[in-house]
């Protein structure tokens, strides 16, 4: 694809970078449309997503340097900052954003589950929109297959295996996320409880990242072989069920 979008001299505009930033300010005016919905002030959203843009990336840093190549990075440490050369787990962003997500509402004083179900849907919006980046960048490629709609890459700068059809695996997951976000937002006004729209998007991420691995041709390994992001699409699934029946019996969604 074309991992670099502008060229002139020395300077490189990457497009990688591009789309993660386009993405992010597409899900913050999502997530600001919905606050003003739900009685919230959207610049509370904003201040947010500041804390939040760092804490997501550098989770999403260390799940891609723990989970992809670690004998790699500790051989090359200084290339673990290096996040322009691709390399960004998003189920790391999520773990990030929720750590930073429970520290701010702490010291703002606001219920937890309100916040979630604000950004629930701007978070699976930017995704859908963002894996256009492992697209072009190539960092995220598909199992080779002989399918007519399969992608092949021959720009040498991409990070993908060149002249070899692959399942164009991020094109599968971009489709799976959007119906993941017209499942929340469609659903969304019908729940009663703070905390099941967010629920719903992380039962909804959870299955399309089981599933969307088997077509992945280099996956980050949990152990034995087994695709991390298997083991922790499951997790989020079990975690969203378990999160809908405590939720179902609580009489506040405020943590």
């Amino acid at each position: 694809m074309y991992p670099i979008l502008l060229q002139l001299g020395s300077f490189e505009l990457r497009t990688y970078g591009i789309i993660v930033v386009l993405s992010f300010f597409l899900g913050l005016w999502l997530s600001e449309r919905e606050a003003k919905r739900k009685g919230l002030d959207p610049a509370l959203i904003q201040d947010f997503a500041l804390y939040a843009l760092f804490g997501g990336i550098a989770g999403a840093r260390i799940y891609f340097v723990a989970f992809s190549q670690p004998a790699y990075f500790l051989s090359r440490p200084w290339e673990i900052l290096a996040i322009w050369h691709g390399g960004l787990g998003i189920i790391g962003a999520i773990a990030g954003g929720f750590v930073i997500a429970l520290w701010y509402c702490r010291r703002k004083g606001i219920s937890f589950w309100r916040l979630a179900d604000t950004l629930a849907p701007g978070i699976i919006l930017g995704q859908a929109v963002g894996i256009l980046a492992c697209l072009a960048n190539g960092d995220s490629y598909g199992r080779p297959t002989d399918l007519p709609w399969a992608l092949t890459y021959t720009n040498p700068r991409a990070m993908a295996p060149l002249n070899v059809p692959l399942h164009p695996v991020e094109l599968y997951e971009m489709a799976a996320y959007l119906l993941v976000f017209f499942l929340v937002w469609f659903t969304r006004k019908k729940f009663k409880t703070e905390g099941f729209a967010f629920m719903t998007y992380l039962a909804g991420y959870g299955v399309v990242r089981f599933f969307v691995e088997f077509f992945r041709g280099h996956p980050a390994i949990f152990a034995s072989g087994v695709p991390a992001a298997q083991v922790f699409g499951v997790a989020l699934v079990l975690v969203s069920i378990a999160g809908f029946f405590a939720l179902r019996r609580a009489r506040s969604g405020a943590i």
